[in-house]
């Protein structure tokens, strides 16, 4: 078995590559969040379909959001890990005004293992590390 701290790496890893263009999860989320009146969403990858109830017509954002959640089993699997190991894994897309276009978001990553063991990770559009607000605690109230 790998090492736990080696979920460290997935969340991170999973965080960029959501904020990434290659997860063609941009455009959609943003637009579909802005005209739901949402400045932040969060998707919980470990539903059979990640993509929230409101947005499932929306057949770009559902395909990414699926392709997202394969993403996030692949990162793990590269690890040497399953998703039977992952309690919860869920990513808090967060707009802002002050973005330049809809391709932009800051992603928080919360990853939990089945040992109860907590990994954040925090990325702006850019790529860059940022620090977790715990942002997802506030879903939580």
């Amino acid at each position: 078995m790998p090492s736990i701290k080696r979920l460290s790496s997935v969340c991170h890893s999973i965080a960029h590559h959501a904020v990434s263009s290659l997860s063609y999860v941009h455009p959609h989320l943003r637009q579909a969040c802005k005209r739901a009146g949402l400045d932040s969403i969060t998707i919980d990858l470990m539903r059979e379909q990640p993509c929230p109830d409101q947005f499932l017509s929306i057949e770009p954002l559902r395909l990414s959001l699926k392709a997202l959640q394969e993403k996030f089993k692949g990162i793990l699997k590269a690890e040497g890990f399953t998703i039977n190991e992952i309690e919860a894994i869920e990513l808090r897309f967060e707009f802002t005004e002050e973005f330049p276009d809809y391709y932009c978001s800051n992603c928080y990553a919360r990853l939990v293992s089945r040992t109860g063991k907590v990994y954040e990770h925090a990325v702006n559009y850019f790529g860059e590390t940022i620090h977790p607000t715990r942002a997802l605690d506030a879903d939580r109230g």
